[in-house]
């Protein structure tokens, strides 16, 4: 089922309740590029879901404990009530921790 959608971004998300998936619309097949939301195609990243938002920064302890390389910090995912952060695994796949703050 479509949950949201934002045309500007491009974007659709789309859920079965359990797990949301964020389909970007790519705008030049021929000049696709790597992580780049508006042209990339294939998975852009893996978002998992924590259950507070302390967990989500005592994973990020852990995270920097092992030399992780992190793309951003814990931050404020656009005006709340959301945080996340992004890291890479070590294969190079871009995982996204969020808590929602209640």
């Amino acid at each position: 089922m479509v949950v949201k959608e934002r045309p500007e971004y491009p974007a659709i998300f789309v859920s079965d309740g359990t797990t949301l998936i964020t389909l970007w619309q790519v705008q030049d097949v021929d000049n696709a590029k790597e992580f780049d939301r508006e042209i990339h195609i294939g998975l852009h990243h893996l978002a998992l879901k924590v259950d507070s938002p302390e967990l989500l920064n005592k994973l990020y302890a852990k995270i920097l404990m092992h030399n992780a390389v992190v793309e951003f910090a814990p931050e404020a995912i656009g005006e709340g009530p959301a945080q996340h952060y992004v890291f890479y695994e070590p294969g190079g796949i871009r995982i996204e921790l969020y808590a929602v703050i209640t």
